[in-house]
């Protein structure tokens, strides 16, 4: 593997004598109780999902390099794993560890995720990031259409370290507050077909941060503009992404945050979908569509309101309350979350996931099918211990 003999030239630098080994540890229990219906009969199930995550980090003077691995062993009361843990896409890494150690059955799993491997050069005016890496090119908050490089969905419980890709990533200062961004990012085996290639050039006016984007992927060009200003006492940002090719759809999202207080911070976001559909009983059917495989949708209606708030109620206790109302079906999904810094280095989090809208469909032919995009769900429960090192 290209990206090994990376990380042993790195571990072989004599000078690379700055480095930093941290991480955590983390063990959330679940608790999925699934309603009954006539065409679904589930007991109440229980997961625990346990992450543990080794950094090692080194620098020195103009050169810097992150190896991240994590391994994440999860125990289910059934036979498969939920939606709400993120097992690692591989859509954009040349090459891969298996991501499945070991497995008890088919529901004790132990998944493994070698997250960052990359060497940073830093030049006067430039940076060079060689191997795998996080990329974010959005300007939203929380769905950017110009995220296609494995966002996470927005019911995972662990997103604090955006998934890797492999990649080659140019970027040069043009100013203070401007710059080119070039990149080339890998698929399966470094073949091109799987691969991608993108061109971001941002810059600042009057105030006003401002980003033009272009991305090649899977036979597909995707154009993108983004702008985060202030408006008034508000922050706003505004994004819109057009893809071509063998298929064509257009993304937007828009949106206002403001702190209400010095302890209460609110946002909304209005997402439009190019991508889904108005037809819930298609939405299965979505999956295998480039722009869900490559293109880093992951919804599948037309159009979406995301209002969260969040509020520091002591200094060691915050809460915060998010909601994705689905308005093409009318399904709903709302969280509420309250995290305790128990000490300096561990925290306890408590949650609560609620899904609302038609579960199934019955369609004219006497064919049951989705009914919605959160129906189906059924409301959990978790907790989860965290401790940093």
């Amino acid at each position: 593997m290209p990206f090994l003999f990376l990380a042993l030239l790195v571990l072989a630098e004599p000078n690379l004598a700055e480095t930093r080994l941290s991480g955590y540890a983390k063990s959330t229990l679940l608790v999925n109780k699934v309603e009954k219906t006539p065409q679904l009969d589930f007991p109440t199930s229980y997961e625990a999902q346990n992450n543990f995550r080794i950094m090692l980090d080194g620098f020195k003077n103009n050169l810097s390099w992150e190896v991240h691995y994590e391994m994440t062993p999860i125990f289910s009361s059934r036979t498969f794993i939920s939606s709400y843990f993120e097992s690692g896409n591989s859509a954009y890494r040349a090459y891969d560890l298996d991501k499945i150690l070991s497995s008890n059955e088919s529901k004790n799993k132990t998944y493994q995720n070698l997250d960052r491997l990359n060497v940073q050069f830093q030049f006067d005016d430039s940076d060079l990031t060689i191997g795998r890496q996080s990329i974010d090119l959005g300007s939203a908050r929380m769905i950017k259409p110009t995220d296609i490089f494995l966002p996470f969905n927005l019911q995972t419980l662990n997103t604090e370290y955006r998934i890797g890709v492999d990649a080659f990533r140019y970027q040069t200062h043009l100013s203070e507050l401007s710059e080119i961004d070039v990149g080339v990012i890998f698929g399966s085996e470094g073949k091109s077909e799987n691969s991608a290639a993108y061109l971001r050039i941002q810059t600042n006016f009057r105030g006003a941060d401002l980003k033009v984007s272009m991305i090649e992927y899977a036979r597909q060009t995707l154009y993108s503009f983004g702008i985060e200003t202030a408006i008034k006492k508000s922050g706003f940002w505004f994004e819109v992404a057009d893809v071509q090719g063998d298929e064509h759809y257009t993304l937007v999202s828009l949106g206002l945050d403001r702190a209400l207080s010095e302890t209460l911070f609110a946002q909304i976001e209005y997402h439009h979908n190019g991508a889904g559909t108005d037809d819930p009983s298609a939405y299965t059917q979505k999956i295998n569509e480039i722009a869900y495989k490559k293109g880093g949708v992951t919804l599948f209606g037309n159009d979406y309101f995301l209002p969260s708030i969040s509020a520091q109620i002591s200094p060691l206790l915050n809460l915060s309350f998010g909601a994705v109302f689905n308005l093409t079906d009318n399904s709903s999904f709302i969280s509420l979350l309250g995290e305790w810094s128990a000490t300096e280095n561990f925290y306890i989090d408590l949650g609560w996931y609620h899904f609302s809208g038609r579960d199934f469909l019955e369609l004219p032919s006497g064919t049951v099918t989705l009914g919605s995009e959160y129906g189906l769900n059924s409301d959990l429960v978790f907790t989860t211990l965290k401790y940093y090192f």
